[in-house]
């Protein structure tokens, strides 16, 4: 079998594209990334993003078995989440915190569809699911709890009312993966529910492969 050194060599064009590699004193391959993180992954043009439409209200608990957001992995490609996203369009004039909960399920039956907009992370059309589509989207679905826990940091909002508040995103880099059969489930859930409505959304990419 030929080495990881040899095997980065052919790639960069046989000997003469030198390429250096070495190891640490527990023999792990050190390199160097050519490229940002999640170049080559966007690259192949199978980026998305999505967000609810509708506005909704947040939970003042955790979450259980109620998704603002569910999207269904129809397909047999993995959904790699890439990043979490959150808005707060209108508010009320009370100090507020607010934070992202998301989980995969396990393999369940589609959603009912309401149709969001899938938007290419790489300049491709659109996409618009339906009932049969690779990535199935529901709002305000029932689910069953497979481990709900908040992604990223606390959201404190200030003091302002009725007009857009904070908004942020959350790095996920892939420690979301949703097989097929299985859905990616997301709601906001903080201290106030009362005249506040938000917007949740996700970044993701279909690779090919399983997770055996």
């Amino acid at each position: 079998m030929d080495s990881v050194i040899q095997m980065i060599q052919r790639f960069r064009g046989g000997n003469e594209g030198k390429a250096s590699a070495s190891a640490d004193e527990l023999k792990n391959l050190l390199i160097a990334a050519g490229n940002p993180s999640y170049m080559e992954t966007r690259r192949r043009g199978e980026g998305w993003t999505v967000q609810t439409a509708t506005l909704f209200a947040p939970l003042v608990a955790i979450p259980t078995t109620a998704a603002a957001l569910e999207l269904y992995n129809n397909g047999s490609r993995l959904m790699v989440v890439s990043d979490l996203f959150a808005s707060h369009v209108l508010a009320t004039a009370v100090v507020q915190t607010h934070a992202i909960y998301a989980m995969v399920t396990t393999k369940k039956a589609i959603p009912t569809l309401t149709a969001l907009s899938l938007y290419s992370l790489s300049g491709k059309e659109l996409k618009t699911p339906t009932a049969t589509s690779e990535i199935v989207t529901g709002v305000g679905t029932t689910v069953i709890d497979n481990g709900w826990r908040p992604w990223g940091n606390l959201q404190n909002f200030n003091l302002a009312a009725a007009t857009p508040g904070e908004s942020w995103s959350v790095p996920v880099d892939g420690k979301l993966i949703v097989p097929p059969g299985a859905s990616l489930c997301l709601h906001v859930a903080g201290a106030l529910a009362t005249a506040s409505s938000f917007q949740v959304g996700c970044d993701f990419d279909l690779v090919r492969g399983s997770l055996e």
